[in-house]
Parts: structure tokens; sequence; C-alpha cells
């Protein structure tokens, strides 16, 4: 009866097919069945390492938790952005369905490798009973690069970009085969936001809201350094971690599988530096580094988090800017040499005048080269075959090349302090006053990051940048507390220009701020203002700082609601030593639109550090808003966190 049956069938499949198919089949169900119910068991679900894999966090409201990542493609429950054990039992599910025939698609347990291999582990898979296919993509990507190690990348501030204000983070993968010398030919994983270079108050309301995809990406490193470290003129810091091969593996197992992955990008807290710390997390679980960071992340406290755990970190490397390697070469040169690498540099000079001045053929080699430097500087954010074809570098390279001397490259010491090693982003000070015949004390707030006198181990240079800070002030005599003013943003950028780098300096504010009128009284206006100017080096630690700027004050003492009014600002800050700043600032606006007023400010201040993360701030200032003139002083201890 049983082969009547086999050859009646066999038109459509062989009976031997057909009976050994479906005890696979239903060994597989079973197979299934005891592989949840081991899972269930352990509650796997539960387990730092599938929370981790999955970007699971606890839920701003209410019990649970919800994944951080926002692409329906990576969850195989339906339910799995917010059900962690749903996930897991749909993702051992998905071991067992059929291979795929169609060319370029993945069996899942290639698309989410590292679940895979962590399953395995922790339960222990019998391969005849589930079979482990093949993963030939995931194989060539991971050949291509080779990973042996992990070194962090923190390309520091840049003010004149807004989604790189705060610096940058990405991760290098370093190859088996290469070396110091050869590190740029490695790989990166970087995550970024898809912005495509949207600008304006559209960017800006996109980048706080989540309106912009994030994704991780994977670039060689030489792409990343000429982009930030040539065309953006950013210094990068490299900090080697000790992730051992294991952990390594599973940083790149895990970062294949969100290779397609999409995030909400929110330019505060879930960005670029904040992201790449779940890599480092699904390298070592252990590692809480996004449990740190709550309602903002900055990228240099994402450096500091990781050089907080001990023994992380086994070395670091400072790599120079093209524009920090022109200001060294500038500094080793005499102002008469300068000048004649810049005018042959500007074209304005032919390159054989350098051998017509008496150089010896080390100071024709400095001068040369220092022209070259000034030349691919210029052409920083051009092409870049435009440097390379002008005739001018070659005319200047053909002259290099006839000197028999070696290159003449400068020595730039690393920074005595690290990005990492700087000041804590928020800021806290508690203040005594005198203003306007009252006495106060006075509490500020900054969340973040930096000012002009902050310490500056660790930060850029001629750069502040501040979000919501905020001050109240408790009035002594009249036993009143009330709000003195609220900045949302407060941005300076003063880099120093000289004959051969002329940036130019601005400054941008928006906030709250009481301000004194003619009956004495002090209201909350609405205020905003930008300027625009220069800012030069002078005598050895202070600068010199010039804007034109216009400023905008919303109150319902104006007829009109508002008033505009524009005029010069400046100041000096000293460097007097290490732990003692000085600054003096000077500004004089002539209001035209809404009120008639010429007002003024003028203010000395002073900080000492006592820590690197504390230290007391002294200031005193004469003032005329819209009403009579009054002094103010102020002096109070701050404290970094």
């Amino acid at each position: 009866m049983v082969i009547a049956t086999c050859l009646f069938l066999n038109l459509l499949m062989p009976c031997s097919h057909r009976s050994v198919s479906g005890a696979a089949a239903n060994d597989g169900d079973a197979y299934l069945l005891e592989l949840q119910q081991s899972a269930q068991e352990k509650r796997l679900w539960e387990q730092r390492h599938w929370q981790v894999l999955m970007h699971y966090q606890p839920r701003l409201f209410g019990a649970g938790v919800k994944s951080q990542v926002d692409d329906p493609s990576f969850f195989l429950s339906p339910s799995g952005k917010f059900d962690p054990r749903a996930e897991l039992e749909a993702t051992l599910s998905s071991f067992f369905a059929p291979s795929l025939d169609e060319e370029g698609t993945e069996h899942s347990q290639c698309a989410f490798i590292a679940r895979y291999h962590w399953l395995k582990q922790e339960l222990g898979f019998d391969s005849a009973r589930l079979p482990e296919y093949a993963c030939p993509q995931f194989n060539d990507w991971l050949a291509e690069m080779n990973p042996d190690a992990v070194t962090l990348v923190f390309p520091v501030a840049y003010l004149n970009n807004p989604a790189s204000m705060f610096g940058h983070t990405l991760l290098r993968i370093d190859s088996k085969t290469s070396n110091e010398q050869t590190r740029l030919l490695d790989y990166t994983v970087n995550y970024a936001a898809n912005t495509q270079q949207e600008r304006g108050l559209s960017f800006a309301m996109k980048g706080l809201f989540g309106g912009f995809q994030g994704r991780f990406s994977v670039e060689p490193y030489y792409a990343q350094v000429k982009r930030y470290g040539d065309l953006e003129n950013r210094d990068i810091w490299e900090y080697r971690l000790t992730l051992s091969y294991e952990e390594v593996m599973r940083m790149m197992m895990h970062a294949w599988e969100l290779k397609s992955a999409q995030f909400d990008y929110y330019f505060i807290d879930e960005n670029c530096s904040y992201q790449l710390l779940s890599l480092l997390e699904a390298a070592r679980p252990s590692l809480h580094l996004l449990d740190q960071f709550g309602l903002w992340a900055v990228p240099a406290d994402t450096v500091r988090v990781v050089a907080d755990v001990e023994d992380l970190i086994s070395s670091t490397t400072f790599r120079p800017s093209r524009r920090t390697v022109l200001q060294e070469r500038i500094r080793n040169l005499s102002p008469e040499l300068q000048n004649i690498a810049k005018c042959i540099g500007d074209d304005q000079c032919p390159v054989d005048s350098v051998s017509e001045k008496g150089l010896s053929p080390l100071g024709q080699s400095k001068v040369l080269e220092l022209a070259m430097e000034y030349v691919g500087y210029r052409y920083a954010g051009e092409k870049e075959e435009t440097a390379e074809n002008d005739p001018r570098l070659m005319h200047i390279l053909k002259a290099r090349s006839k000197l028999d001397i070696p290159p003449q490259t400068p020595r730039i010491e690393k920074p005595s302090i690290r990005p990492d090693q700087g000041h804590q982003s928020s800021r806290a000070e508690l203040s005594y006053g005198y203003e306007n015949d009252q006495h106060f004390i006075q509490l500020s707030l900054r969340p973040v990051l930096h000012d002009l006198i902050d310490p500056p181990g660790g930060y850029i240079d001629g750069a502040q940048l501040e979000f919501l800070d905020a001050a109240g002030r408790y009035y002594v005599s009249d036993n009143k507390l009330e709000l003195e003013y609220l900045d949302f943003v407060d941005i300076v950028s003063i880099p120093t220009r000289n004959r051969f780098i002329e940036p130019f300096s601005w400054k941008g504010n928006a906030g709250l701020k009481r301000m004194l009128f003619d009956d004495d009284d002090r209201p909350i206006t609405g205020q905003g203002n930008f300027g625009a100017g220069v800012s030069y080096d002078i005598l050895h630690d202070a600068t010199i700082f010039l804007f034109a700027e216009a400023m905008m004050v919303i109150s319902d003492r104006f007829d009109e609601k508002l008033a505009l009014g524009a005029g010069p600002s400046g100041g000096i800050i000293f460097e007097l030593t290490e732990q003692w700043r000085m600054a003096f600032f000077a500004r004089a606006l002539a209001f035209m639109l809404g009120s008639t007023n010429l007002t003024y400010d003028i203010a000395l201040e002073q900080v000492i550090d006592l820590t690197p993360q504390s230290g007391l701030r002294f200031r005193i200032s004469r003032n005329q808003e819209f009403g009579s003139p009054y002094n103010s002083l102020t002096a109070g201890f701050v404290i970094y966190f």
C-alpha cells in the first residue's frame, strides 16, 4: 500500500523526499520550541547583552523599554521595538527559515549575525538540528577591513558648521597589517545625520526634534582626515582602545547588523557620539556608557566617559590639522622669511626669488615648504585637483626638489591637556553681588559647554559655545527671587588672523534678560544679536577682537514692542598665568527703531582656577540700558560638573 501511494505521488514529489522533509520540519519545530523554552527559563531577553544588541533603553514615561532604533526592518517581531521577549522569540524562529535563493538576500543568521552568535553561545545550538548558513557578504566585508583593534577618533569642535559645533567622534578599525605610517588606509565606522545639505531654521528645528535620519556608514580613514583635518582645519585626537580581538569581532558583527538601520537623529542627545557608544557596549556589554547621559550628550563628554573606564585606553595620538601645521611653520620663520614665502604663495614674486636672497639651502627649503603649505591651505575648500593643477604650486615643488635637503616637517607637540581632560561641560556659579544700590545672591547654571574665559585646556582657542545658560537672583533687602537671564544660545568665534590666515570672527546670541528702564523697573526682555568682526593675537598671551553688531530687543515698553540698534563692540583677553585669566569687554549700541537710546556696557572680568573643575570669578561693570547708568559688581565660586 505504501509502495502504491509513493508511485501515485511520485509525479509531484518523491516519496522519500516528502517523508524526510516532513520529518525535518517537525524536528525543526520541536527544536525551536526547545530553544524558546530554554531562553524563557534563562530569561535571556532580560540579559544585558540582548538589551544592548537591540538598543533598548528605559522608557521616559511608563514602565518597560523602547529601542532607539527607528527602522521597522531591524525588528523581526511586530512588537519588537517595545517587547524584548517577543523579539528574541521571533529572532530564534527566523534562524530556522529556509534559505532564500534571491541574489544579495541574506539569511537571518547573517543579517543579524551578532544576535545569532550570542544566542548560539547562550543556548548551545545543535548544528545537526539547526544548520548554520554561510555568510559570504559579511565575510568579504570583514576580510576587506581585516580588523585587529579599534581607535576612538575625536575631531575637535568646528563652530562654522552647526552640525559639528560640539565636535564629532568616529571609530577607526585598525587592521592587522597596518602600522602608524599606514593608518590612513584603515576604515572607519561613522554615524551621521542625512541632512541633504539643508541649512537655516529648518536645519535647526529638524536637528532638535529628530527630523533627520541617522545611519552608520563605513569610509576610509584618509577621507575622514581630509574632511576634518584639511577642509575644516580641525585637530584630531585618536584614542587607541584595549578591546580584545573577541570584543572587536562582536563590535564588527553588530556594526554589520546596523548597516541599513535608521535612527531618528537628535543634535542634543541621540547624536553621532552617543550612538557610537552603543557599538562599544556591543563589544563589551559590561560597559555602561550610555547610562551616563540623560538630556544631552556632548561629544567631548562621550570621549570623557570612555577615558574614565579603567584601562580602556592604551595610548593617544594627536593629529594636527592643516592650519595647525601652517601656523607652526610660520612660527619657525622670521617675519622677513614669512614675507618671502607669502609673496611666492600669492604668486606676486617669482619662485626663483628665494635663491636670490642669499639664503642657505636649509633656509630656502623652509621658505618653499611654507609657501607650499600656504597654497594648500588656501585651496583646502576647493576640489583637490585645483591645487594640484596650479602652475604656481608646480613651480614651488620643482624648486624645492632641487634642494638636497630632507623635508622640514615641523615637530608639533601634543597639547598637554587632552579634550577628555578639560573642564566638565556643565557649570554652576554661586555669587554675591551689588547692583543699583541692591545686594543680591545669584545662582547660575549652564548645561553646556564653554566660554571665552573658562579654563582653556582641552578646548579650542577663541571659541564660546553656551546653551540654556540661566541665572536666578535673590534680593536680600526685598526678600525677592526672580529670573535674571536665560540665554538660549550664546556663540562667539574669534579665530585670530595673521598675514597668512585671515578668518572672520562672528557672534550670535538669543535669550531673555532683564533690562533697566526709565522708571527703575527691570522687566524681562527678549533679545537677539549678531556681530561680525576680526581678532588678532597681541603680545604673547593676549587676544584682541572687534565687532560690528546689531541687536534686537522685544518688550512692551516700546511703542512698536520692538527696538533695533547697532554699533561697535570689542574686547581683549589676557592669560596672565595658567590659572589666571582676565578679560575686558565694551559695547555701544545706538537704537534707532522703536527707541532712540544710546546704550553701553563696559565690563572687566577675572577668573582664577582653584582646581581643574572649580574656580573664582569676579566681575565689575558700568552699564546704561534704557534708563539711568548703574554699576554692578559680582564675586562668585564656580564649579564644573
